[in-house]
């Protein structure tokens, strides 16, 4: 592994395929309020189009006429949604929690999924790796945000992510905000009360460039022990099997659109 590069060996190529797969997930959910405005920008422009030339064209004798099942601006209007910013932190946390699995199974050479979970409810375990990976001074998204990651710790992350995924609802010190919001959020941070506090509000995109560099420095860490002369190449082997393991046991399998004709067939 170099600054831009990852080589994988054709071993653990499953487990990426697995990684890749939820990444394009989450992008389509964080992203997909983009291209939803990007749409509604086109339909936009279009009908101003539409509407000039027709200023432009002469009336001729004959008219036509045409009339649409509904006006050009409710079309539009039906692109525009609602940004469900909690459930994008969900899913960003479903993200977070797969690493984090990945990563005991690693740290234990364990592929069992039962043992994994219960590890997982650990405080002292999930405790390390939030601190390891997602706010460690090497994680980039920290690095680039040292005010206010220093005021983040690991139970306000795992205090936030219950509080979301088993009631939809928030904590008091770490707060969620869309992304549109940042700026308004950091004007926030900084009055009186809140700073007092140490209120922190984090968007979607916040938590997933956290992630980000939370998984870049896993993959880091698996490919310098691989690199090591501190480790054997056999207790290496015992390590990432476990993780391939965990994967190809317990790793969903999505039935693609070409899968489906095939069976059709």
């Amino acid at each position: 592994m170099d600054k831009n590069k990852i080589y994988v060996s054709k071993e653990i190529l499953p487990v990426f395929k697995f990684l890749e797969e939820i990444e394009k997930e989450i992008e389509s959910i964080l992203f997909f309020d983009r291209k939803m405005e990007s749409i509604r920008k086109y339909y936009r422009e279009m009908i101003e189009l539409v509407r000039a030339l027709s200023l432009k064209i002469p009336k001729s004798k004959n008219n036509f006429k045409f009339n649409l099942s509904e006006k050009p601006e409710t079309i539009v209007e039906k692109f525009k949604i609602d940004y469900p910013t909690r459930s994008k932190v969900i899913a960003l946390f479903a993200y977070l929690e797969t690493l984090m699995r990945l990563n005991f199974a690693y740290d234990n050479k364990i592929s069992d999924e039962v043992k994994i979970r219960e590890l997982s409810l650990e405080q002292k375990t999930w405790k390390s790796f939030y601190k390891d990976f997602c706010l460690s001074t090497e994680n980039k998204w920290v690095n680039d945000n040292k005010e206010r990651a220093k005021d983040i710790t690991a139970v306000d992350l795992r205090y936030l992510r219950n509080s979301l995924t088993h009631f939809f609802s928030l904590d008091k010190k770490l707060q969620i905000i869309d992304d549109i919001l940042s700026c308004k959020a950091r004007k926030l941070e900084g009055m009186e009360g809140l700073k007092k506090l140490k209120v922190r509000f984090i968007s979607p995109e916040d938590l997933y460039e956290m992630i980000k560099g939370a998984g870049r420095l896993m993959l880091i860490k698996w490919s310098n022990d691989c690199n090591s002369d501190l480790m054997n190449d056999f207790e290496f082997n015992e390590k990432i099997s476990s993780v391939i393991n965990l994967v190809e046991c317990s790793g969903a399998i999505l039935m693609k659109e070409e899968c489906i004709n095939i069976i059709d067939e």
